[in-house]
């Protein structure tokens, strides 16, 4: 039986807002009543961890109300392959993510490209509304799990040009362009229940254009 002994942060510093991986080690908590602190490298406080028997505390200071938010996680979901999003219990907003290498790495790209968006002009870009949307809506399936490539690779580059996104495949060169300048491309995106990277492919072209299954 493989036992998973490490996890990822991936998080946002709530005093300098760099955003950094971290990993933890399951022998950093080994014992009841273990804690662990992970500091940003500049120094602030970005989560406070204890164990608990079957508990994982967590303390988030949060970069977006300013308070401290505290759960706890059940330890061996703590230390599965799983994914644990971090939020504020004020706003709702994303903080950061817990989980394998591969899925908070995938999702560390996705966010490092919205913030791309917010420092580039609104000039750069032929509808900055559109394409916010339709990143966002990528960045959601990635956090689903639903971006990949046909090879089986999750960590999917992403590369931001004024009328288009083109996301590649970190292992074997595939390519997909999506569009993002008009209401029909975004509505086309929306309507993309998965994205899996194929050769060089377009939106018309995709497979996974689709509407999500019925419950």
């Amino acid at each position: 039986m493989l036992i998973c002994t490490e996890t990822t942060l991936v998080m946002r510093c709530p005093e300098c807002g760099r955003l950094e991986r971290h990993g933890i080690s399951r022998f950093t908590l080994a014992g009841r009543g273990s804690s662990l602190q992970i500091n940003c490298s500049c120094g602030a406080l970005k989560l406070l961890l204890t164990f608990r028997g079957k508990k994982v505390n967590l303390q988030v200071p949060c970069v977006v109300c300013g308070s401290r938010h505290a759960c706890s996680v059940n330890a061996r979901t703590f230390w599965s392959r799983g994914y644990i999003e971090l939020f504020c219990q004020v706003t709702g907003l994303e903080l950061g993510h817990l989980g394998a290498e591969d899925r908070v790495r995938d999702q560390a790209c996705l966010d490092e490209a919205l913030d791309r968006i917010e420092f580039m002009g609104d000039s750069f870009f032929h509808n900055r509304e559109i394409m916010y949307a339709v990143l966002s809506h990528v960045h959601n399936l990635g956090k689903a799990g639903r971006l990949y490539c046909q090879c089986g690779n999750h960590r999917i580059e992403v590369d931001i040009f004024p009328d288009r996104l083109e996301l590649h495949c970190s292992r074997c060169n595939n390519l997909c362009i999506i569009y993002a300048e008009t209401k029909e491309d975004l509505n086309t995106v929306r309507r993309m229940w998965t994205i899996e990277l194929v050769g060089e492919t377009f939106p018309d072209l995709l497979k996974t254009k689709e509407t999500p299954p019925q419950p």
